[in-house]
């Protein structure tokens, strides 16, 4: 399970004791969304403007953190199914 915070720096000056993290962008209905995750704690926010100041500062320091960038998501029974040709 994973905790969400609500302040963007909280999760930042935790992340600064752990050693991994990972964090994701996508396309949102309402904008750009961001997911970070680093240990048991969590950060989810959707940004109308894609060029927004935390948005950016947020991936920013993702990268610059080394963390991990996650491009999508796929359940354990399923990761190693084969998929149909067609």
């Amino acid at each position: 399970m994973v905790n969400l915070v609500e302040d963007w720096k909280e999760l930042e000056d935790y992340s600064r004791w752990c050693r991994y993290g990972c964090y994701q962008t996508r396309e949102a209905s309402d904008g750009m969304e961001v997911r970070v995750v680093v240990g048991r704690f969590g950060y989810i926010k959707a940004f109308e403007d894609p060029g927004d100041k935390l948005l950016k500062r947020i991936v920013n320091f993702c990268e610059a953190e080394g963390f991990i960038k996650i491009v999508g998501n796929v359940p354990d029974e399923l990761f190693f199914v084969e998929r149909s040709q067609h």
